[in-house]
């Protein structure tokens, strides 16, 4: 079996680079729009006519008007496939926007009401088993394979690892498919902790997030009956950590759910 990383120490290591790291990322959040480069998706069967790092972007004045070019035509919307949805979200030009508010959910929620895109893809049955590839895809500096922008990759995967926590994409999938997100999960938090540009609390939240609300959708015993239920609800909810002891329990729990679920294996 692969050896996993000490979790005794995590709690210890993102606690003591917390300031620093959310420091770094709020630099990096507030130049997102300013900074990116338009990128042509190949290949597409559509692509944003207007985004950040254009000039026709610059133009625009008002926020009511950049909303509107970020929106997808209903008519393509409705011949799309999961796949090509999928891409459409990976690639959104504003994909930082969640960073604006109190909690990523808050945010998240916000990018709903806001573009049509989002809402269309959490009513897609099979969004949740497309978003997995270009996961397992998504290393510690960008895609390994795919053609999409690693442009401010922390804020990126942050943004990917949002969309996969979300409830309406979860619940749709099955066990297997579950168990897989899971393990990618697990394996992404011990890339995390010794990686400089994730080894914070905001670095790991966004896995940790993905791997709690499995355990939640799954009942795991284990998990549903923790003494820390009422902050794992809530991070599960607003996916802000308010508890740390949190961190070494999800992980510690996860470990259980997934050697039991893979024994036979």
């Amino acid at each position: 079996m692969k050896k996993r990383i000490n979790t005794s120490l995590v709690a210890h290591i993102l606690t003591l680079t917390l300031l620093f790291s959310c420091t770094n990322m709020e630099k990096k959040e507030a130049a997102i729009c300013q900074d990116l480069k338009p990128t042509t998706r190949s290949n597409a069967s559509w692509d944003y006519p207007v985004k950040p790092g254009m000039d026709e972007w610059d133009k625009l004045t008002t926020e009511k008007e950049r909303i509107a070019v970020l929106q997808v035509p209903e008519s393509i919307l409705a011949r799309l496939t999961t796949e090509e949805v999928v891409e459409l979200c990976i690639t959104f030009p504003h994909f930082g926007l969640f960073t604006a508010f109190q909690t990523p959910q808050d945010g998240f929620d916000i990018m709903v009401e806001r573009y049509n895109l989002f809402p269309h893809l959490l009513k897609l049955h099979d969004a949740g088993k497309c978003l997995i590839p270009a996961y397992k895809d998504a290393g510690m500096s960008g895609f390994n394979s795919l053609p999409y922008s690693n442009e401010f990759w922390t804020i990126k995967i942050y943004y990917v690892e949002l969309l996969l926590s979300q409830k309406e994409v979860l619940e749709p999938m099955v066990q297997e498919e579950k168990l897989e997100l899971l393990i990618e999960a697990r394996k992404k938090i011990d890339e995390k902790i010794v990686d400089d540009s994730f080894s914070s609390v905001p670095g790991i939240e966004p896995t940790l997030r993905i791997m709690a609300s499995i355990l939640a959708l799954e009942e795991y015993p284990e998990f549903v009956s923790s003494p820390n239920k009422q902050p794992n609800s809530y991070f599960i909810q607003t996916g802000r950590l308010g508890d740390l002891s949190s961190i070494n329990e999800i992980i510690r729990i996860a470990d259980a759910y997934i050697i039991s679920n893979t024994q036979s294996e």
